[in-house]
């Protein structure tokens, strides 16, 4: 059974900046739309996410703590971490092909720039962190989804689950 609760993708701010005339910055404001992952999708994005923060130093350092005799990791931990290890980090490029789906910037004359795949890259290339603003702007989208939670998790109230 399909239950729709949502939309398959949600609009996201995406501010990106840039040098503009005189070395004063200049600002681009627009929005991008993405594609809502199942939970399947997104744990496998976070986890290529994560491993994008993993240094060759980090992954010995972890690589040795998991091997260590004495080491307190649950069964379900060092499933998780090892899961972290294989995983082939994304780039912004591989990030957006998979979650970008549409936009809405307007040119310096006010056209709207028509999405297109083609128009992305293209974009991307012209300017210099446009994808990684683009990036950024799901990624902000998914931690102001997360702050209440975090908010309750973290007040002073009892627990509701009794731990």
């Amino acid at each position: 059974m399909t239950v729709v609760l949502a939309s398959v993708a949600f609009w996201a701010p995406v501010t990106y900046r840039l040098l503009g005339d005189d070395g004063q910055p200049e600002e681009i404001k627009g929005r991008a739309r993405y594609k809502r992952l199942k939970t399947s999708e997104r744990r496998a994005l976070d986890r290529r996410l994560r491993a994008n923060r993993l240094t060759p130093d980090l992954r010995v350092a972890i690589r040795k703590q998991l091997d260590d005799q004495d080491s307190v990791f649950t069964a379900r931990e060092r499933t998780e971490i090892e899961a972290d290890l294989a995983a082939e980090p994304i780039t912004d490029e591989q990030f957006l092909e998979a979650t970008l789906v549409d936009w809405d910037f307007k040119d310096k004359t006010g056209q709207a720039i028509m999405y297109a795949p083609a128009a992305v890259r293209e974009l991307c290339e012209d300017w210099d962190g446009f994808e990684a603003a683009l990036v950024r702007g799901y990624t902000d989208a998914q931690q102001a989804l997360l702050k209440p939670q975090e908010l309750e998790k973290n007040s002073g109230g009892p627990s509701t689950t009794g731990s």
